[in-house]
């Protein structure tokens, strides 16, 4: 429940509350004992999404400084904790596509690829985890007492109706250029647009939880499709990169098949998808929710004054 905006409840209190939360998480993600390490920072950087996935809610009554401002600096806290996940996305980027083929990557050269990638070390031109973590529970804590001088003098849905309608947009504008050209930068760009509307809808979904809980699991499983390509595309960019990872001339040609096979069927069910869940306009999606929301309010509204 702690990253539901309450429709009962006074708007900018509750961003302030979901926000708070999120920091709280993030902390409690970045101390945990070394044996957990990396799954904290991992969870960790979910949590900076979620936060930034709310400051573009309020982008407008926030402000265009401290909006900017603000998320930056989890942004950039984020970027922190970045490098050792990248190792670990590399790795599960090859599972997953060595799950849709077995005969072929259950040969020996290639199980001998996934050691060698299992065993690549993070950019050592990066800062240390400890360093990072340091940094970014620095950041948690400035933003935790930053955060309390917020101005949203908005009130009710229209504290949310601006960036709920804008994140949409972009994301059906993301769509329409990577129908277009479906190259890995449109798509990563895409699937950006894609979680911005899938926190959205989980913040907002107590405005109609019965029809907003299928969305959210279609937004996740379109966020997963893109990610998947995505990784799949940095699975290339490191086969061009560092060639000898990947053996010699003919297996790294039978692994681009295998690569370029996998990113075909994620585009084509990603685009279909998506061409559904973008259907609506902008306007017309946004009035529809501040419908629900209102009906939910003065619902539960009437139902606390009844008791």
């Amino acid at each position: 429940m702690s990253y539901h905006l309450r429709p009962d409840r006074k708007a900018p209190k509750e961003i302030l509350r979901v926000t708070r939360k999120r920091l709280g998480k993030a902390r409690s993600s970045l101390t945990v004992t070394d044996g957990e390490r990396a799954k904290g920072i991992h969870q960790a950087r979910k949590r900076f999404k979620e936060i930034r996935a709310v400051l573009r809610l309020v982008r407008k009554p926030l402000g265009k400084k401290a909006f900017a401002a603000e998320n930056q600096r989890i942004r950039d806290a984020a970027r922190l904790l970045s490098s050792s996940r990248d190792v670990t996305a590399i790795v599960e980027s090859w599972d997953a596509l060595a799950a849709t083929d077995t005969a072929l990557f259950q040969r020996k050269p290639l199980r001998d690829v996934r050691k060698k990638l299992a065993a690549r070390k993070p950019d050592q031109a990066t800062r240390s985890e400890d360093e990072a973590i340091v940094e970014a529970l620095a950041a948690v804590e400035s933003l935790e007492q930053d955060m309390q001088q917020w101005k949203l003098a908005t009130s009710g849905f229209d504290l949310y109706a601006h960036g709920l309608e804008k994140t949409y947009r972009d994301g059906r504008k993301a769509l329409a250029i990577a129908e277009k050209d479906p190259s890995a930068h449109n798509l990563h760009e895409w699937r950006k647009r894609v979680k911005d509307h899938w926190y959205h809808t989980r913040l907002l979904l107590l405005g109609w939880p019965e029809q907003l809980k299928l969305r959210c699991a279609l937004l996740k499983e379109l966020s997963e499709l893109l990610g998947d390509e995505h990784d799949l595309s940095m699975l290339c960019l490191l086969m061009q990169d560092q060639p000898d990872l990947f053996g010699d001339e003919a297996l790294r040609e039978s692994i681009s098949i295998a690569i370029e096979k996998r990113r075909e069927f994620l585009q084509n069910r990603a685009l279909r998808l998506g061409r559904r869940l973008y259907a609506e306009s902008s306007t017309a999606l946004r009035k529809r929710w501040e419908k629900y929301w209102k009906l939910t309010r003065r619902e539960r509204l009437s139902q606390t004054s009844s008791t």
